[in-house]
């Protein structure tokens, strides 16, 4: 299994800002899961198990050869990709969808006991519908948008990445998920901040006071 450090290491460019950010923070206590989750920063003030950063290991071949077929449709190349390093991740509130390891199995069983990314099929069967203008995009993530709102991340079939409200509203375009990443990360940081903790992290405090 590769250690923590390989793995940011092995990150590819599109997901650079994610692991810039994931270093940026890996001060604040890293694990590594016998599974290969890299878990980072954790917030016991959210929960025991809370920490900024999950990220899953990458899916399997096989599960990611099948996609098309499940989709009805190709998958992007540029996101088949992504989850050949990364089967998706959350980050404070930011996620990038990913294949769930317990229902590739045939019959499929979700099981909620294990740490799995949010469904990705289950993302551009269903959820994609709640988002008005989104028909023919592909749907690959998301991020808490307001108390009661999350907002989604769609590609387009031109290549262009967008952040949609359900509403119709398309709030940001980039040209590729590197730059998206790039905004979209410290923006997802800030709004969680704000929401959890009141403008400040524990650990700033704890900076502060020393």
């Amino acid at each position: 299994m590769l250690s923590l450090d390989e793995r940011l290491w092995k990150l590819p460019p599109d997901l650079k800002p994610l692991a810039d950010a994931a270093w940026q923070h890996r001060a604040r206590g890293a694990n590594l899961r016998p599974d290969g989750t890299v878990q980072v920063a954790p917030m016991p003030w959210v929960g025991s198990d809370a920490f900024a950063f999950v990220l899953y290991p990458p899916a399997e071949r096989a599960w990611i050869a099948g996609l098309d077929s499940r989709l009805d449709r190709p998958a992007p190349a540029i996101y088949t990709a992504v989850l050949a390093a990364l089967n998706g991740c959350f980050a404070f509130g930011l996620a990038l969808y990913g294949l769930p390891p317990s229902i590739q199995v045939r019959p499929p069983r979700l099981e909620r006991r294990v740490l799995e990314p949010l469904d990705l099929d289950a993302a551009n069967h269903y959820w994609a519908r709640d988002y008005h203008g989104a028909e023919g995009e592909f749907h690959f993530g998301g991020s808490t948008w307001t108390e009661t709102e999350n907002a989604g991340y769609f590609l387009a079939p031109d290549g262009v990445f967008r952040s949609r409200r359900k509403s119709g509203e398309v709030l940001r375009e980039w040209r590729s998920l590197r730059d998206l990443l790039a905004e979209e990360l410290p923006a997802a940081e800030t709004r969680h901040r704000d929401r959890l903790t009141g403008r400040t992290w524990p650990w700033e405090v704890r900076r502060n006071d020393g």
